[in-house]
């Protein structure tokens, strides 16, 4: 634990250090290569990369972590009801879920982005319709599973309401694979904005994402590569530490 907290000192200390105004464009440091100056090495508009990744990995971290919380409080609700009660409604729920399913996440978010523009709103919307019925299907299988067990059996005898069992007895039970799931989305959701922000579907500069640095960054690649691996190392490494806490999350 100390080791972390050493660690996450020394981040802070080197972000402070070398983080300037994102937004101030230099033309005498067009495609600069990484110095003392510039950590990372300036963009194509003479604008530091290490200070537009650091309030980029705040855009996206703040889309995604938005967009996933929604997907699963709605998904765990509405997966719930389906799960508990069956028949008709599971049907009707199960069956609108099919179809956001069958719809590629592409259309979903090309949908979304004609109706409410690019733009941060979208965003959240896009990721949030493209995870909800991952989390609802989840959610309704483990509720099946649990509605027959002795302890919500002995709670209908005792005459507690529908709602008070699903939200007081079951849904405590399941919160853990629940809190997974939170991780595995929030992994997604990172690459998924990644991906629409490298398509231009994202967040319209010049407010900084790493997709929207990758989608500026792919035509200087050879020339200043610098820009193109930073976001990309970005978003390698915190995907790969969100699975590693799935992981370790699977153990206890």
């Amino acid at each position: 634990m100390k080791k972390r907290y050493i660690v996450l000192m020394l981040l802070l200390i080197i972000t402070a250090y070398f983080y300037q105004n994102p937004y101030a464009m230099n033309n005498d440091m067009i495609l600069a290569g990484p110095s003392l100056k510039n950590l990372l090495g300036c963009d194509n508009l003479g604008r530091d990369i290490f200070s537009r990744l650091v309030l980029g990995s705040f855009y996206t971290l703040l889309i995604a972590s938005v967009s996933v919380a929604l997907s699963v409080i709605a998904g765990t609700m509405i997966g719930s009801i389906a799960g508990y009660y069956g028949k008709t409604l599971d049907s009707v729920i199960t069956s609108f879920i099919e179809v956001i399913i069958a719809i590629p996440s592409i259309l979903i978010a090309l949908g979304v982005i004609i109706i409410l523009k690019t733009g941060f709103m979208s965003m959240i919307v896009a990721i949030f319709l493209i995870y909800l019925p991952r989390c609802v299907n989840m959610v309704r299988g483990l509720v099946k599973k649990e509605r027959n067990m002795e302890y919500v059996v002995a709670a209908k005898t005792y005459g507690v309401s529908d709602l008070r069992i699903i939200f007081y007895h079951i849904l405590p039970n399941i919160m853990k694979s629940v809190l997974i799931s939170f991780t595995t989305g929030f992994a997604g959701a990172i690459l998924t904005e990644a991906g629409l922000g490298y398509l231009g579907l994202g967040i319209q500069p010049p407010y900084p994402t790493w997709g929207n640095i990758l989608n500026q960054s792919q035509s200087y690649f050879l020339s200043a590569p610098w820009f193109t691996i930073a976001p990309g190392l970005a978003i390698i490494f915190t995907v790969y530490q969100m699975n590693k806490l799935e992981k370790r999350g699977k153990r206890f």
